[in-house]
């Protein structure tokens, strides 16, 4: 006990005190009256972002009330219309689970004195000391996607810092995986992509927020970026559903059926969504051949809202999903009749209560349940070695969280406790000496073969906490200061911890309407539960081309420590376009950097020593305006490691030596990474046209001057530019339209048609990389979909 003094203090003060947790969303509360102070029933309120194009409507009651639910975090404007008044615009900023409460007086038309509340709208947030991007609805649902499972990592791979790789993984300022998923305020550490956990269904997304600069200290155990995700929520709604059927080429098809309502009371709302796909290209494949390469996902969402009483607020949620598909073949694989497939299952269960005790003072308790199984199957004919897994992750947790604003400050204290169980089996045997031999399998992975396969089963259960204290205030007159402390602890599956502080400063401009900000950030992320068991043992190490006698290449993967500085500003010019820039820097201990193993979907994770990362982000965003929006996103970045490289599961020897000391670059330093979007929509006919591209200049190879020699006579050399070590670059345009069929005052019929890489651009992700292997981009796809709605 003696040596957890500041966990164990911690833990009192929190469950004293109740404490504060990552549910990013707010109340907007209001009445509105007349000069006379009468109140005005039937009025027209909406609440919207030009922005983000997040908007939302209601009508006043007999009392003149108003309420707005489930306001994702941000700065908004506040529209009220009514008969024979003038029209009211204000301001107004939701920065905390505290409602915000606004009165709003109506002028009486053709009165030419000053409105009672008139703001001009800033794209700029004067209080934002951090670089985010929040993507609504609207954006989500016309991103171009012929796989629907993919759509979430592509949503998020607009915004700026991001490299995107093969099946769904993304990188961010330096982070290999490292997203921590929050959603409806429940934490996501696990791995969510194509081959590891399915993402969640981006139909049911009202909207989301991804930081990657200045992560408030209520948010840990991820170190790369933060995506909180708001579902839809149909409290106060009437009945209302929809069904959309849709597919392309490749044999693919989707569907995706959604029911729900509430009501005219803000009492109780359900919302039920199922969906499924499947495609003959799931995955990107290793071969341009695009062999054995099909597979599909299903998905049920279910979500409750009760509000019980007008300070209570109950939300309830539940999914689970699947997916099975086929393991892509290189050509001797095909031809040997390899038909090895991957299974994975999950299921995640969350209870929330938030109580608004007073004006000042909101607190929130969740209980959640996340689980993910996964199994690979080998086949009879699996070449040059068979492999086999079934392995399971969950965790069970306890999130809970105090708001307090008093006068210029807004506190906010929080804990999150969690009990991780892991369970691995593993197998693998070589079934080709000779085209093991030729795929440079190491010697000591080459003993093992049908008659002697390696084995591996193991389970454990551990625990990690959290907690945090954070303050938000002005000092001075357009000063915003976000300090917070948070403490982290964890044993997955080394006990370590560490105290965290976060500081960010913003100075607003109001003239030229400029934000000016910096910030400093420690963040520390434990190692990755999948495959964390095997890829941390003494088995594994004795495979390792890292391991020396020395102690390089120890087994144990030790959790990753950030030092994270960044500052930059927003400009709004003219209130045509917002544009934000950023110089980031981030050192690193115990750098994770996982590995896939050989030819499958299966990811190891390891660490290396130590690194750093450093670039620019920037990004301009255009609102709506007559029709036409866009915005352009940029990064720029360099990122390099040191040895030695510890944990994982390597079976080969083509590896570039890195003992202790040895600086290199690794697979995910992608120099030059750009985004764009430009979006027509005409609102009366229900018209909308979108284009859309990504640039990438290429990763490295990461192997010696003999590999490189061999890669050349690979199927796909021509995509990679040797003399510079790394695949050429890469730039695909996708286009995507939709309009109303028929719409009526219940029911709408609406098409939507879309092209990923119209060009037909042939490209590569990697290219015979020991860390992340070989990966094909898509061709030209097309795909078109159809949704009934009615309500």
């Amino acid at each position: 006990m003696r040596r957890y003094p500041v966990l164990l203090s911690l833990v009192v003060l929190l469950l004293a005190s109740s404490a504060h947790a990552q549910i990013q969303i707010g109340t907007v509360k209001g009445a509105v009256t007349d000069p006379s102070g009468a109140l005005v029933s039937g009025a027209d309120v909406t609440l919207d972002s030009s922005l983000t194009g997040f908007r939302i409507s209601a009508i006043t009651d007999q009392q003149g009330e108003f309420i707005f639910n489930n306001v994702p975090f941000g700065s908004y404007t506040l529209r009220v219309k009514a008969s024979g008044f003038q029209n009211t615009t204000s301001g107004i900023s939701i920065r905390s689970n505290i409602p915000v409460h606004t009165n709003v007086i109506l002028s009486v038309a053709g009165v030419t004195e000053s409105l009672s509340v008139v703001t001009t709208e800033t794209l700029v947030q004067p209080d934002s000391s951090g670089t985010s991007t929040t993507v609504d609805e609207t954006f989500i649902g016309r991103t171009p996607g012929a796989v629907r499972s993919r759509q979430l990592p592509k949503v998020i791979a607009t915004t700026p810092g991001w490299r995107a790789e093969n099946d769904g993984l993304l990188h961010v300022r330096g982070v290999d995986d490292g997203i921590l998923y929050v959603v409806d305020g429940v934490p996501i550490t696990d791995r969510i992509d194509l081959v590891s956990g399915n993402a969640h269904d981006t139909e049911t997304i009202r909207s989301l927020n991804v930081i990657t600069g200045n992560i408030p200290a209520e948010f840990g155990g991820r170190s790369g970026a933060v995506v909180t995700i708001q579902s839809k929520s149909t409290i106060g709604m009437p009945f209302t559903g929809g069904f959309s059927i849709g597919g392309g080429n490749f044999s693919t098809g989707e569907m995706n059926a959604t029911i729900g309502g509430g009501g005219k009371k803000e009492k109780l709302g359900f919302l039920v969504n199922f969906s499924g796909n499947r495609s003959g290209r799931f995955l990107d494949p290793v071969d341009p051949g695009n062999f054995n390469n099909r597979g599909g996902t299903l998905g049920l969402h279910v979500r409750t809202d009760w509000h019980p009483t007008a300070d209570d607020f109950v939300l309830f949620t539940f999914a689970t999903g699947g997916a099975d598909f086929h393991i892509t073949n290189d050509r001797e694989q095909e031809l040997a009749g390899q038909r090895q497939r991957q299974e994975l299952r999950d299921n995640r269960e969350s209870i929330r209560w938030q109580r608004v005790w007073s004006s000042s003072t909101v607190t929130n308790l969740a209980l959640f349940r996340q689980a993910t199984t996964s199994g690979l199957f080998g086949s009879s004919f699996d070449t040059p070695l068979f492999a086999s897994q079934d392995r399971g992750n969950s965790r069970l947790g306890i999130v809970a969280s105090l708001t307090q604003s008093q006068r210029n400050h807004v506190v906010k204290l929080g804990f999150e406790a969690s009990r991780v169980s892991l369970r691995e089996f593993f197998t693998f045997a070589v079934t080709d000496p000779e085209e093991a031999e030729e795929a440079h399998i190491s010697e000591a992975a080459l003993r093992f073969d049908r008659a002697h396969p390696f084995l591996f089963r193991d389970r454990k259960t551990r625990g990690q906490f959290s907690g945090y204290i954070q303050d938000t205030f002005s000092p001075l007159r357009n000063l915003t200061i976000n300090a917070g402390l948070r403490y982290d602890y964890s044993n997955l599956l080394v006990s370590e911890q560490q105290v965290s502080p976060r500081l960010g400063i913003v100075y607003f401009i109001p003239k030229s309407k400029t934000a000016l900000r910096g910030s400093f950030d420690r963040l520390y992320m434990p190692a990755q539960v999948e495959n964390l068991l095997l890829a941390s043992s003494e088995e594994a190490r004795r495979l390792s081309p890292f391991a020396t006698d020395q102690g390089g290449g120890s087994a144990a993967i030790r959790p990753e420590r950030v030092s994270a500085f960044e500052v930059g500003f927003a400009q709004d010019l003219f209130g045509v376009l917002k544009l934000d820039a950023a110089y980031w820097s981030r050192s690193f201990r115990n750098y994770d950097d996982p590995n896939v193993f050989f030819n499958t979907t299966i990811i190891f994770p390891n660490s290396v020593a130590e690194g750093f990362a450093r670039g620019v982000d920037v990004r301009v965003d255009v609102p709506e305006r007559q029709g036409w929006s866009g915005y352009i996103s940029y990064g720029n970045a360099r990122i390099v490691q040191t040895g030695p490289i510890n944990g994982g599961l390597f079976l080969t020897d083509e590896v570039i030596e890195i003992g202790p000391g040895t600086r290199f670059t690794p697979d995910q330093d992608v120099r030059n990474a750009a985004s764009f979007g430009v979006t027509y929509q005409f609102r009366p006919k229900g018209f909308w046209i979108s284009l859309m591209g990504r640039h990438e200049s290429g990763v490295p190879l990461e192997v010696d001057d003999e590999g490189l020699e061999e890669l050349r006579s690979r199927s796909g050399a021509e995509l990679v530019n040797f003399e510079r070590g790394r695949v050429k670059p890469w730039t695909i345009i996708d286009v995507a339209g939709g309009f109303e069929l028929f719409s009526e005052k219940r029911v709408t019929l609406q098409t939507q048609i879309g092209i990923e890489n119209i060009a037909n651009k042939r490209f590569v992700y990697n290219f015979g990389n020991p860390f992340s292997g070989t990966h094909f981009g898509h061709p030209r796809m097309l795909n078109a979909r159809i949704k009934f709605v009615f309500r």
